[in-house]
């Protein structure tokens, strides 16, 4: 049996594909591309990604924290850094050192930076949020120029940009989304009238990347749609379709074996076989990140065939009815989350939609939440 009995392959022309359809994309617009690569990209592998957009010319990364922008570091990308949702003190001298750019959502996060750069030396670059009604993180629109006027009087502090996230940019109604720019644009204008400049202003995510061009600004962050799976409910924008998914997800068979009818599968008995059927044991369980909503609901693929599952996902393995796939062997591979690559049947396929539909969920936690510790292959 072969090494990795359960991994993520990472397309690398899938990635390549996504990336210069959104650096074209906001080219046109005047904007650039921050490749969003938190939380794992996404369940992608943050250093994998990471490395292969560089390559692209992709010249500022977003992350969730300090943490893992300076893993990114570690991991040698040398591309512009900004951590978009929180700091961890413990590490805000390190990432200073390290050139990362730090949000700020209040004046206390600010003058906690701030006397860290006077102590260490160093001059932080501050991207300062302003709230525009998401109403999560940042210094609300009504309050700005007054809070951001003090900051700027701290020490061995640099404005480098300011941002906002947007609450609503998967709705094809875009109003809120444009009332949120307004305010936006409004704030930036009352900024400049006042004498404060930034070089950015982003605000643009996945959704609103793809379906509002007067978000795209000077800079656009791109996470989701970046791996090919797309933010809205209905695809209905031509460059949704050409998105290319970048992530499979597979394992391989353990054990075939014959059950006949009477017998039931796996704990809790809840399938009841009516025949005489073959059944294979695969390789994942919920520890992998496959969803335990979907025992007796879901399917994978066995060489090129569905294949249901059958009886409850375990912490480990899985069982499914292979009784029409007739040569599948232990050792065999088993698509739980793409298509078979370079096989006639190509063409089907498990979507992240169509999983996220079974356990009521959405596209990004099904790939976001699969196992960290499962190995990332590029292929």
């Amino acid at each position: 049996m072969a090494t990795n009995t359960t991994w993520v392959e990472i397309s690398r022309q899938a990635l390549k594909h996504n990336v210069q359809l959104f650096q074209a994309m906001l080219r046109r617009s005047g904007s650039t591309l921050m490749a969003v690569v938190k939380s794992n990209a996404y369940g992608h592998g943050i250093s994998e990604t990471a490395r292969i957009t560089q390559a692209l010319g992709v010249r500022w990364f977003g992350v969730a924290d300090t943490k893992e922008a300076l893993f990114l570091r570690k991991e040698g990308i040398r591309s512009r850094i900004l951590v978009l949702s929180f700091i961890q003190r413990d590490l805000v001298a390190h990432a200073l050192k390290s050139n990362i750019s730090l949000p700020v959502h209040d004046y206390s996060m600010a003058l906690i930076i701030s006397r860290i750069a006077v102590r260490t030396r160093h001059k932080a670059n501050i991207h300062i949020k302003i709230d525009t009604g998401t109403h999560r993180l940042g210094i609300a629109a009504t309050d700005a120029l007054h809070i951001v006027q003090r900051i700027l009087k701290l020490p061995n502090i640099n404005l480098e940009g300011f941002f906002t996230h947007f609450a609503d940019s998967e709705n094809p109604d875009q109003q809120f989304t444009n009332k949120q720019t307004a305010i936006f644009n409004s704030t930036i204008q009352e900024m400049k009238r006042n004498g404060i400049i930034s070089k950015m202003c982003h605000a643009a995510c996945s959704a609103s990347t793809l379906l509002n061009r007067s978000s795209h600004m000077n800079l656009a962050r791109v996470g989701l749609s970046l791996y090919g799976l797309s933010p809205l409910e209905k695809e209905h924008l031509s460059i949704s379709h050409k998105l290319r998914p970048v992530l499979s997800w597979k394992t391989r068979i353990i054990q075939v074996k014959t059950v006949v009818k009477g017998d039931t599968i796996g704990y809790g008995r809840t399938f009841r076989v009516k025949h005489k059927m073959r059944i294979a044991t695969i390789a994942v369980g919920y520890w992998d990140g496959y969803d335990r909503k979907l025992s007796n609901t879901g399917r994978v693929l066995v060489h090129g065939a569905y294949a249901p599952l059958i009886g409850r996902v375990c912490m480990n393995v899985s069982m499914v009815d292979v009784t029409n796939i007739t040569s599948c062997k232990a050792g065999d591979e088993v698509v739980l989350l793409g298509s078979p690559r370079r096989s006639k049947y190509a063409s089907r396929g498990v979507t992240a939609g169509e999983l996220a539909r079974k356990i009521g969920t959405i596209n990004y936690e099904v790939v976001t939440r699969i196992n960290p510790l499962l190995p990332r292959i590029i292929v």
